[in-house]
């Protein structure tokens, strides 16, 4: 194995990103590849979760920064266990 890909492994990471607002599944690929799922929360407001594998802190630092220019309300960001995900 080489180092890049030992070191890519180490650092990859299952994030769910909630949005407020409704993104449809086709921006899946804009965004990374990341798995889109909108619900309504209890409160009546619309959310989307993105979550998925991003290889290191700069990819998610970039798929944040489509979510600024898209004008999206941040809601959360987690690392999560993909096995115990929601989505």
């Amino acid at each position: 194995m080489s180092i890049e890909k030992a070191v890519s492994q180490r650092l990859s990471r299952y994030y769910q990103v909630t949005v407020e607002g409704k993104i449809d599944a086709s921006w899946s690929d804009w965004l990374g590849g990341m798995r889109l799922v909108s619900q309504q929360e209890t409160d009546g407001i619309q959310v989307t979760i993105l979550s998925g594998v991003l290889v290191d802190q700069v990819a998610l630092r970039g798929l944040l920064n489509q979510m600024w220019d898209l004008n999206l309300v941040l809601r959360s960001v987690q690392e999560v266990n993909p096995s115990t995900s929601q989505t």
